[in-house]
Protein backbone atom coordinates (compact mmCIF):
# COMPACT_ATOMS: atom_id res chain seq x y z
CA UNK A 1 0.00 0.00 0.00
CA UNK A 2 1.42 3.40 -0.98
CA UNK A 3 1.34 6.25 1.38
CA UNK A 4 -1.25 9.29 0.52
CA UNK A 5 0.53 12.71 -0.13
CA UNK A 6 -1.57 14.05 3.01
CA UNK A 7 -0.20 11.90 5.35
CA UNK A 8 3.56 12.69 4.49
CA UNK A 9 2.81 16.31 4.92
CA UNK A 10 1.08 15.50 8.08
CA UNK A 11 4.20 13.88 9.27
CA UNK A 12 6.22 16.66 7.78
CA UNK A 13 4.43 19.33 9.72
CA UNK A 14 4.82 17.28 13.25
CA UNK A 15 8.09 16.82 12.94
CA UNK A 16 8.40 20.50 11.98
CA UNK A 17 6.65 21.33 14.80
CA UNK A 18 8.69 19.48 17.11
CA UNK A 19 12.18 20.80 16.24
CA UNK A 20 10.80 24.39 16.64
CA UNK A 21 9.28 23.11 20.25
CA UNK A 22 12.56 22.07 21.03
CA UNK A 23 14.33 25.70 20.27
CA UNK A 24 14.81 27.80 23.76
CA UNK A 25 12.63 31.07 23.60
CA UNK A 26 15.08 33.67 24.60
CA UNK A 27 13.67 37.06 25.75
CA UNK A 28 15.50 40.45 26.07
CA UNK A 29 16.22 41.28 30.10
CA UNK A 30 14.80 44.38 30.97
CA UNK A 31 16.98 47.65 30.77
CA UNK A 32 18.28 48.55 34.32
CA UNK A 33 16.97 52.08 35.20
CA UNK A 34 19.47 55.09 34.16
CA UNK A 35 22.09 56.11 37.34
CA UNK A 36 20.94 59.32 39.21
CA UNK A 37 23.42 62.04 39.08
CA UNK A 38 25.86 62.64 41.26
CA UNK A 39 24.71 66.59 41.07
CA UNK A 40 21.03 67.13 41.22
CA UNK A 41 21.00 70.23 39.01
CA UNK A 42 18.08 73.32 39.38
CA UNK A 43 15.34 73.04 37.24
CA UNK A 44 13.93 76.43 36.62
CA UNK A 45 10.50 77.08 35.84
CA UNK A 46 7.30 79.75 36.09
CA UNK A 47 5.02 76.93 36.63
CA UNK A 48 3.57 78.78 40.37
CA UNK A 49 0.07 76.80 40.93
CA UNK A 50 1.13 73.70 38.92
CA UNK A 51 1.39 71.81 42.44
CA UNK A 52 -2.24 73.13 43.66
CA UNK A 53 -4.00 73.24 46.92
CA UNK A 54 -1.72 71.60 50.02
CA UNK A 55 -2.10 71.46 54.17
CA UNK A 56 0.24 70.83 57.27
CA UNK A 57 0.00 70.76 60.74
CA UNK A 58 1.74 69.19 63.34
CA UNK A 59 3.09 69.60 67.26
CA UNK A 60 6.63 69.40 68.92
CA UNK A 61 7.69 68.57 72.18
CA UNK A 62 10.90 69.79 73.43
CA UNK A 63 13.31 69.55 76.40
CA UNK A 64 14.12 73.41 75.48
CA UNK A 65 12.88 76.01 73.21
CA UNK A 66 16.31 76.93 71.73
CA UNK A 67 16.14 80.20 69.12
CA UNK A 68 19.54 81.20 67.44
CA UNK A 69 22.02 79.94 70.62
CA UNK A 70 19.23 81.77 73.07
CA UNK A 71 16.82 79.68 75.72
CA UNK A 72 13.31 81.02 75.07
CA UNK A 73 12.17 78.82 77.65
CA UNK A 74 14.25 78.97 80.50
CA UNK A 75 15.96 75.61 79.92
CA UNK A 76 12.50 74.69 80.78
CA UNK A 77 10.44 72.30 78.33
CA UNK A 78 8.28 73.79 75.93
CA UNK A 79 5.72 72.52 73.18
CA UNK A 80 4.81 74.07 69.89
CA UNK A 81 1.77 73.11 67.73
CA UNK A 82 1.67 74.83 64.09
CA UNK A 83 -0.93 74.63 61.09
CA UNK A 84 0.40 75.73 57.49
CA UNK A 85 -2.16 76.14 53.62
CA UNK A 86 -0.61 75.85 50.43
CA UNK A 87 -1.41 76.64 47.16
CA UNK A 88 1.54 76.50 44.53
CA UNK A 89 3.82 78.73 45.82
CA UNK A 90 2.58 80.28 47.84
CA UNK A 91 1.83 79.44 51.60
CA UNK A 92 0.91 81.25 55.25
CA UNK A 93 0.94 79.91 58.72
CA UNK A 94 0.18 80.01 62.42
CA UNK A 95 2.25 78.65 65.20
CA UNK A 96 1.95 78.67 68.96
CA UNK A 97 4.90 78.39 71.86
CA UNK A 98 4.95 78.58 75.18
CA UNK A 99 7.39 80.48 76.55
CA UNK A 100 9.53 82.04 79.15
CA UNK A 101 11.23 85.77 78.30
CA UNK A 102 11.61 88.79 80.82
CA UNK A 103 8.31 90.21 80.30
CA UNK A 104 6.52 87.06 80.79
CA UNK A 105 3.99 86.64 77.17
CA UNK A 106 1.34 84.19 77.77
CA UNK A 107 2.80 83.05 74.25
CA UNK A 108 4.64 83.09 70.93
CA UNK A 109 2.55 83.78 68.24
CA UNK A 110 4.24 83.19 64.66
CA UNK A 111 2.14 84.54 61.94
CA UNK A 112 3.98 83.64 58.63
CA UNK A 113 3.74 83.11 54.98
CA UNK A 114 5.61 83.71 51.91
CA UNK A 115 6.08 81.98 48.13
CA UNK A 116 8.49 78.85 47.75
CA UNK A 117 9.66 78.73 44.41
CA UNK A 118 10.27 75.15 43.78
CA UNK A 119 12.97 74.23 41.23
CA UNK A 120 13.51 70.51 40.37
CA UNK A 121 15.77 70.00 43.58
CA UNK A 122 16.50 73.71 44.46
CA UNK A 123 13.47 75.52 46.69
CA UNK A 124 13.83 79.09 47.55
CA UNK A 125 11.88 79.98 50.23
CA UNK A 126 11.09 83.81 50.61
CA UNK A 127 8.66 85.09 53.08
CA UNK A 128 7.95 87.36 56.34
CA UNK A 129 7.09 85.98 60.03
CA UNK A 130 5.63 88.58 62.85
CA UNK A 131 6.50 87.28 66.12
CA UNK A 132 3.62 87.90 68.70
CA UNK A 133 4.08 87.86 72.53
CA UNK A 134 0.71 88.72 73.93
CA UNK A 135 0.35 89.55 77.64
CA UNK A 136 3.55 91.70 78.40
CA UNK A 137 4.53 93.12 81.29
CA UNK A 138 7.58 95.62 80.53
CA UNK A 139 10.37 95.95 82.95
CA UNK A 140 12.14 98.51 84.43
CA UNK A 141 15.84 99.23 85.94
CA UNK A 142 16.24 101.40 88.81
CA UNK A 143 19.89 101.07 89.10
CA UNK A 144 21.43 101.05 92.36
CA UNK A 145 18.10 101.53 94.40
CA UNK A 146 15.50 99.31 93.02
CA UNK A 147 16.67 96.04 91.28
CA UNK A 148 13.16 95.91 88.58
CA UNK A 149 9.32 97.05 88.71
CA UNK A 150 6.70 96.01 86.19
CA UNK A 151 6.17 100.02 86.40
CA UNK A 152 8.00 103.53 85.95
CA UNK A 153 8.21 104.46 90.12
CA UNK A 154 11.06 107.31 88.87
CA UNK A 155 11.55 109.96 86.33
CA UNK A 156 15.32 108.24 86.41
CA UNK A 157 14.29 104.70 85.88
CA UNK A 158 15.14 103.23 82.56
CA UNK A 159 13.21 100.27 80.97
CA UNK A 160 15.05 97.33 80.04
CA UNK A 161 12.37 95.59 77.45
CA UNK A 162 9.82 97.30 75.18
CA UNK A 163 6.20 97.61 76.38
CA UNK A 164 5.72 94.92 73.67
CA UNK A 165 8.50 93.16 72.30
CA UNK A 166 6.70 91.47 69.14
CA UNK A 167 8.63 92.15 65.87
CA UNK A 168 8.22 91.50 62.24
CA UNK A 169 11.57 89.86 60.19
CA UNK A 170 11.82 89.38 56.68
CA UNK A 171 13.68 86.43 55.59
CA UNK A 172 15.29 84.00 52.69
CA UNK A 173 15.63 80.56 53.52
CA UNK A 174 17.15 78.41 50.04
CA UNK A 175 17.60 74.93 50.10
CA UNK A 176 19.43 72.29 47.63
CA UNK A 177 19.09 68.79 47.78
CA UNK A 178 22.27 68.25 46.03
CA UNK A 179 21.39 64.20 45.51
CA UNK A 180 19.38 61.50 47.87
CA UNK A 181 22.23 62.02 50.73
CA UNK A 182 23.16 65.34 50.97
CA UNK A 183 21.16 68.75 51.01
CA UNK A 184 22.35 72.18 51.28
CA UNK A 185 20.80 75.15 52.79
CA UNK A 186 21.01 78.53 54.35
CA UNK A 187 19.07 81.22 55.88
CA UNK A 188 19.30 85.36 55.88
CA UNK A 189 16.95 87.02 58.06
CA UNK A 190 16.48 90.85 58.85
CA UNK A 191 14.47 92.87 61.54
CA UNK A 192 14.09 96.67 61.51
CA UNK A 193 12.65 96.47 64.68
CA UNK A 194 13.99 93.73 66.62
CA UNK A 195 12.48 92.91 69.54
CA UNK A 196 10.64 96.52 69.04
CA UNK A 197 13.71 98.17 70.90
CA UNK A 198 14.12 100.20 67.29
CA UNK A 199 17.44 98.13 66.82
CA UNK A 200 18.35 96.43 63.36
CA UNK A 201 18.92 92.73 63.71
CA UNK A 202 20.50 90.64 60.86
CA UNK A 203 20.69 86.81 60.78
CA UNK A 204 22.85 84.66 58.43
CA UNK A 205 23.46 80.95 58.67
CA UNK A 206 24.65 78.31 56.19
CA UNK A 207 23.21 74.86 56.95
CA UNK A 208 23.83 71.11 55.71
CA UNK A 209 22.27 67.27 56.36
CA UNK A 210 23.35 64.04 55.53
CA UNK A 211 21.60 61.23 55.34
CA UNK A 212 23.69 58.28 54.68
CA UNK A 213 21.26 55.13 54.30
CA UNK A 214 18.91 56.62 51.98
CA UNK A 215 16.56 54.20 50.46
CA UNK A 216 17.41 51.50 52.18
CA UNK A 217 14.97 49.97 54.76
CA UNK A 218 14.15 51.21 57.99
CA UNK A 219 17.72 53.13 58.22
CA UNK A 220 16.65 55.84 55.21
CA UNK A 221 14.55 58.14 57.82
CA UNK A 222 18.30 58.81 59.79
CA UNK A 223 19.93 61.71 59.30
CA UNK A 224 22.76 64.14 61.17
CA UNK A 225 22.68 67.91 60.33
CA UNK A 226 24.13 70.78 61.88
CA UNK A 227 24.41 74.38 61.21
CA UNK A 228 26.41 77.71 61.68
CA UNK A 229 24.90 81.50 62.21
CA UNK A 230 26.08 84.53 63.08
CA UNK A 231 23.77 87.13 64.78
CA UNK A 232 24.41 91.02 64.08
CA UNK A 233 22.66 93.26 66.58
CA UNK A 234 22.80 97.10 66.30
CA UNK A 235 21.71 99.88 68.98
CA UNK A 236 18.34 100.28 70.21
CA UNK A 237 17.36 103.90 70.84
CA UNK A 238 18.40 106.02 73.58
CA UNK A 239 15.52 105.77 75.99
CA UNK A 240 17.06 102.15 77.29
CA UNK A 241 20.30 104.17 77.96
CA UNK A 242 23.86 102.64 77.04
CA UNK A 243 25.69 99.31 77.78
CA UNK A 244 28.84 98.61 78.65
CA UNK A 245 30.00 96.95 75.15
CA UNK A 246 30.57 100.63 73.64
CA UNK A 247 32.81 102.60 76.05
CA UNK A 248 31.43 105.84 73.83
CA UNK A 249 27.70 105.00 74.23
CA UNK A 250 27.61 108.62 76.06
CA UNK A 251 28.06 110.64 72.36
CA UNK A 252 26.44 110.39 69.52
CA UNK A 253 28.52 108.69 66.21
CA UNK A 254 29.33 112.55 65.25
CA UNK A 255 31.40 112.66 68.60
CA UNK A 256 29.15 114.97 70.22
CA UNK A 257 27.82 114.37 73.83
CA UNK A 258 24.68 112.26 73.60
CA UNK A 259 23.62 109.01 73.96
CA UNK A 260 23.92 106.39 70.81
CA UNK A 261 21.54 103.75 72.30
CA UNK A 262 22.18 100.62 74.15
CA UNK A 263 24.25 98.32 72.03
CA UNK A 264 23.14 94.75 72.03
CA UNK A 265 26.03 92.04 71.82
CA UNK A 266 26.69 89.94 67.99
CA UNK A 267 27.17 86.47 68.29
CA UNK A 268 28.03 83.46 66.99
CA UNK A 269 25.93 80.67 67.37
CA UNK A 270 26.05 76.95 65.74
CA UNK A 271 24.15 73.73 66.59
CA UNK A 272 24.50 69.92 65.53
CA UNK A 273 22.67 66.89 65.59
CA UNK A 274 20.91 63.59 64.31
CA UNK A 275 17.52 62.80 63.88
CA UNK A 276 15.24 59.32 62.97
CA UNK A 277 12.21 60.12 60.93
CA UNK A 278 9.77 57.40 60.79
CA UNK A 279 6.30 58.03 59.18
CA UNK A 280 4.93 61.05 60.74
CA UNK A 281 7.40 61.02 63.65
CA UNK A 282 10.65 62.85 64.23
CA UNK A 283 12.72 62.14 67.04
CA UNK A 284 16.10 65.03 67.22
CA UNK A 285 18.96 65.21 69.39
CA UNK A 286 21.02 68.01 69.39
CA UNK A 287 23.79 70.36 71.05
CA UNK A 288 23.50 73.58 70.60
CA UNK A 289 26.37 76.53 71.86
CA UNK A 290 27.70 79.68 71.17
CA UNK A 291 30.38 82.47 71.64
CA UNK A 292 27.67 84.77 73.26
CA UNK A 293 28.98 85.30 77.34
CA UNK A 294 26.85 84.93 79.89
CA UNK A 295 27.36 89.02 80.62
CA UNK A 296 26.41 89.23 76.88
CA UNK A 297 23.80 86.99 77.20
CA UNK A 298 21.92 89.33 79.93
CA UNK A 299 22.03 92.36 77.14
CA UNK A 300 20.19 90.85 75.11
CA UNK A 301 17.70 88.76 77.01
CA UNK A 302 16.96 91.30 79.83
CA UNK A 303 16.54 87.93 82.17
CA UNK A 304 15.32 89.26 85.11
CA UNK A 305 17.65 87.01 87.50
CA UNK A 306 19.93 89.55 86.55
CA UNK A 307 18.75 92.45 87.64
CA UNK A 308 20.07 92.44 91.27
CA UNK A 309 23.51 92.39 90.07
CA UNK A 310 23.37 94.69 87.37
CA UNK A 311 21.54 97.09 90.18
CA UNK A 312 24.68 96.66 92.28
CA UNK A 313 27.50 97.78 89.34
CA UNK A 314 25.68 101.38 89.03
CA UNK A 315 29.13 102.36 86.89
CA UNK A 316 28.65 99.30 83.97
CA UNK A 317 24.93 98.03 84.76
CA UNK A 318 27.29 94.84 83.51
CA UNK A 319 25.42 91.20 85.09
CA UNK A 320 24.93 87.47 83.83
CA UNK A 321 22.24 85.23 82.89
CA UNK A 322 22.56 81.27 81.89
CA UNK A 323 19.76 81.66 79.23
CA UNK A 324 22.67 81.09 76.60
CA UNK A 325 25.23 78.65 76.28
CA UNK A 326 26.14 74.91 75.77
CA UNK A 327 23.03 72.77 75.78
CA UNK A 328 21.61 69.25 74.79
CA UNK A 329 18.07 68.97 73.25
CA UNK A 330 15.97 65.99 72.97
CA UNK A 331 12.54 66.75 70.66
CA UNK A 332 9.93 64.82 69.15
CA UNK A 333 8.02 65.72 66.11
CA UNK A 334 4.48 64.75 64.71
CA UNK A 335 3.49 66.18 61.41
CA UNK A 336 0.73 65.24 58.72
CA UNK A 337 -0.14 66.97 55.56
CA UNK A 338 -2.47 66.22 52.76
CA UNK A 339 -0.03 63.26 51.51
CA UNK A 340 -0.63 61.64 54.60
CA UNK A 341 -3.58 60.24 53.96
CA UNK A 342 -3.51 59.68 50.52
Amino acid sequence: MKPSYLTCAAAAALIATSALAADPVTTKAPEPPPAKPLIAWPEPNFDVLQAGFDYAYGAKFMSDYIVRGISNSAHRPAGNVYGELRYGWFYSGLAATNVTLATSPLAEIDIYGGIRPTWGPLTLDFGAIYYAYPGNHQQWFIGGVIPVTTFKNSYGALPTTAFDPSFIELYFKPSWAVNDYFTLGGQLAYAPNWNRYNAHALYSEINAKVTPFAGVDYFSGLSVSGAFGHYALGYSDASYGGSYIDPDFGFLATGILGTKGFKFASYNTWNVGASYNFEVATLDLRYYDSNLTKAGCFLNTSDPSGNLQASLNIFTGQSSSSWCGARFVASLSIDFSSATFK
